[in-house]
């Protein structure tokens, strides 16, 4: 009965969070900052389309609606609506955490703060149902009931977070191995007569990767007015990698101090270089200390049974 009476109570949260996000966002009004600027960073297509249709007449929003699937009309305004309630229910420092982890991994205009939020509550749920069947026919303790629900609920809630900073290792592995080919680039287009910025756009058309996506939205963003240092700067802060951080900077100091920008980039791509040469001893050097595990507990195991076997057997028939 008190295991029905928790998993009552956990439908009935859920139901409850539901609704009270759905009445504070038609009934409360959203005259916050936060809420206002939220909704302009996070506007899509079908916020956008709602507008269109509010400025046409009848017989135009008739044939629009006629042309929308279902998802387009019922499951995708549905799922908008319910990412921003969660993302009213998240508190501002673990919103602003979550939204600099989701630049981090290269998610920022795919997967929104609430949407996030959304799906840490739905594998927060879903652990504390796997826990609930684990414990609903065994003979436990209340306060052992509660620790396992709990314990469901925190890796629930944590799987989520642990995928994320999983993708934010492999983002900035894959930019980390593209960084001295880019430096390199770098440093003959400018040394053939290239600037800076014209280099930058011939590699940028000619590569792929996540390091070329930053640098392409580097340049956007210099393109619409924002000074070289603050692009850079926010490029910096996106990537979150110390040899990056040193390449934008020197690029910045070179420019401020009026230096040769060709002889900075040489000195990058060597220091470049020489990290990674040192990055490749320090995974050599690590190598015999992973490679005794399997030794010990598959290599030698097996050894010993094809080696004392033999002998083993020969003893016990003699003896």
């Amino acid at each position: 009965m008190f295991l029905a009476f928790l998993f009552s109570l956990s439908i009935s949260i859920l139901a409850f969070v539901i609704l009270y996000g759905l009445i504070k966002n038609y009934i409360v009004p959203k005259t916050t900052i936060r809420q206002r600027l939220h909704s302009i960073n996070t506007m899509n297509t079908v916020d956008a389309s709602r507008i269109m249709v509010s400025s046409m007449g009848p017989d135009g929003q008739n044939a629009l609606q006629k042309k929308k699937s279902l998802y387009q009309r019922i499951i995708h305004p549905w799922l908008s609506q319910l990412e921003k309630n969660f993302y009213s229910f998240t508190p501002n420092s673990l919103a602003g955490i979550i939204e600099h982890r989701l630049v981090l991994a290269g998610q920022h205009g795919t997967i929104t703060v609430g949407a996030f939020s959304t799906v840490c509550f739905i594998f927060m749920v879903g652990g504390i149902l796997i826990a609930y069947s684990y414990v609903h026919h065994s003979n436990l303790l209340i306060i052992q009931v509660i620790m396992y629900l709990l314990l469901g609920a925190l890796m629930g809630l944590m799987f989520p977070f642990v995928m994320l900073n999983m993708k934010i290792k492999n983002r900035q592995k894959k930019m980390l191995r593209q960084l001295p080919e880019f430096l390199d680039l770098m440093c003959v287009s400018v040394q053939a007569g290239l600037t800076f910025d014209a280099a930058t756009r011939k590699i940028v058309q000619r590569m792929h990767g996540p390091l070329i996506d930053e640098f392409h939205r580097t340049m956007d963003d210099m393109r619409m007015g924002v000074p070289r240092k603050l692009a850079m700067k926010n490029m910096a802060n996106r990537c979150d990698l110390p040899e990056l951080t040193l390449f934008l900077t020197s690029i910045i100091q070179a420019n401020r101090l009026g230096t040769s920008i060709s002889k900075t980039l040489a000195i990058q791509a060597d220091n470049m270089r020489d990290r990674r040469r040192q990055a490749i001893k320090a995974l050599a050097m690590k190598a015999p200390v992973k490679m005794l595990f399997p030794l010990v507990f598959f290599i030698f195991p097996a050894l010993f049974v094809v080696v004392l076997l033999p002998t083993v057997l020969t003893l016990i028939k003699n003896f």
